[in-house]
């Protein structure tokens, strides 16, 4: 939205809150209260950063002689917590990241005890485990960028950080929580089909509920199901 002086004033929670109402047809909050709304939003906004890394922040952290397995549950925590680890970097150089230790495996298949004059890769084990191989002799650093994790929407007017391009997916993930929650399974089904393609990525599970039976679901794996 443009002030006054003609640059940009970003979205606080308060506009997209009415803009979910709107779509669940429930402008005066009445099945859906706003404090539920922001705190889905903020979910959503959380959610849609780890999976796309658009919000990072980076930390230096330090690395010792011949460990390669390092705890990060520190970074996880706090006023700069991350959510998922999206780089590695060595000085100005960005180590190859690996999808698995399989991968490491494959890479040398005696990883564990290796040793040399630099870093070159890292995995990430779990959600507070990062592997960096090989390990050095000496004590050393490396910047570990991590998708940050986003403000939480506390008020009306608490600003979202995630730029306005991606407010709308925000607004649309919300959107297929309610209507999950209102049992509306048709159209949130179809609704996370164009949340799926407009994101270009099949990996936004949503548990849906029928009857006492939870399933995770995504686009490419459900229809709406038959009236």
């Amino acid at each position: 939205s443009p002030n006054s002086k003609g640059g940009l004033v970003p979205d606080v929670a308060k506009t997209l809150t009415d803009q979910v109402l709107r779509r669940v047809r429930d402008v005066h909050g009445l099945a859906h209260s706003r404090a539920l709304v922001r705190t889905l939003l903020s979910h959503s906004q959380r959610l849609l950063n780890s999976l796309l890394g658009i919000v990072t922040t980076s930390t230096t952290f330090t690395t010792y002689a011949h460990q390669q397995f390092y705890q990060i549950s520190g970074l996880l925590t706090g006023s700069d917590a991350i959510t998922k680890v999206m780089a590695v970097k060595d000085g100005s150089r960005d180590l190859t990241h690996l999808t698995n230790i399989r991968q490491l495996n494959h890479l040398d298949t005696r990883w564990v005890r290796a040793i040399g004059p630099r870093f070159d890769a890292w995995t990430q084990l779990g959600r507070d485990m990062v592997i960096i191989y090989p390990a050095k002799t000496l004590n050393s650093t490396v910047t570990i960028v991590g998708a940050k994790l986003t403000t939480e929407l506390t008020g009306e007017d608490t600003a979202l950080e995630l730029p306005d391009e991606y407010h709308d997916h925000i607004i649309s993930l919300t959107e297929i929580m309610l209507l999950a929650k209102q049992r509306d399974l048709t159209q949130a089904v179809r609704q996370l089909q164009r949340l799926s393609h407009a994101l270009k990525t099949d990996t936004l599970p949503l548990e849906l509920h029928v009857g006492d039976n939870p399933a995770m679901v995504n686009a490419g794996t459900v229809a709406p199901p038959k009236q």
